[in-house]
């Protein structure tokens, strides 16, 4: 209530919850609350934020979702109570995979964070949490770089005609590290499909039959440089799709020929 008598309606309000718990739930039917926010933390190299944001997706009254604090980049994996160093840290494959996931399955956003930088680990403070580099080291990191690639990837199609939905895959979508997620247009009009697999040399077999066009187009997307690569048009129907063997991970596009979509870039 102070929030709102000081920063009037227009304040966006939500509530950061603990690190890889599913705790919003309880928080989505709050009139106060804007959206719901989930963290999906550095617990797990696999934490299924997907799930959890389809989870609040479905709920109503319907709220935005997002995973407001994945994997942040360079953050050892599991620090607590005490980290083994065998662990490792999570990279920016890492990062990608937990953030196309959880915007895919229906999250309006996410956030991108760094270890070093949120502490502003250098020479004035002392180091929290194993941060393995200062925090002018980590602006150049490359999933500081790549995260433009993903919101122009959103943007260059009609972002709020989106819907998350798996029944895209008739194979197996996976579990884990090579869960693969999907979302698409709801309308007749402008038809696009976006699906992330995250592994190189996976395979998939997708149903278009929600196209209304006897031929489809397709693409792959490079989530780490935002290039794009044709694969050209597509009789409309079950089609199976192998990423290439680069990568590790790639985006299909999928395009209504009729909507003359740009590529992404």
């Amino acid at each position: 209530r102070g929030l709102r008598d000081v920063l009037g309606p227009e304040a966006l309000l939500t509530y950061h919850s603990d690190g890889g718990t599913f705790g919003p739930t309880c928080i989505h039917a709050e009139g106060w609350s804007d959206l719901v926010m989930i963290q999906s933390g550095h617990w797990d190299v696999e934490n299924p934020a997907w799930d959890w944001i389809d989870h609040l997706y479905r709920l109503q009254p319907p709220k935005p979702a997002l995973d407001g604090e994945p994997c942040y980049e360079d953050h050892p994996i599991a620090p607590w109570p005490v980290w083994n160093p065998a662990n490792g840290y999570f990279r920016d494959y890492e990062v990608r995979k937990q953030i196309y996931r959880s915007v895919f399955a229906g999250g309006c956003g996410v956030t991108y964070g760094h270890h070093s930088i949120w502490q502003f680990y250098g020479p004035r403070y002392e180091i929290i949490n194993h941060a393995d580099r200062t925090w002018v080291e980590a602006l150049d990191r490359p999933a500081a770089a790549q995260l433009i690639h993903l919101k122009r990837l959103m943007l260059s199609r009609p972002y709020f005609d989106r819907i998350p939905d798996q029944a895209l895959i008739i194979s197996e979508a996976g579990q884990a590290g090579g869960h693969i997620r999907t979302t698409r247009s709801q309308h007749h009009e402008q038809q696009y499909a976006f699906v992330y697999f995250p592994n190189a040399h996976q395979s998939a077999t997708l149903d278009l039959g929600f196209f209304r066009t006897p031929t489809v187009n397709a693409s792959w997307f490079d989530p780490r440089t935002g290039a794009v690569q044709p694969l050209g048009e597509f009789a409309n129907g079950l089609i199976e799709f192998t990423t290439p063997e680069t990568g590790p991970d790639w985006v299909l596009v999928l395009d209504d020929p009729r909507a003359d979509f740009p590529l992404p870039e």
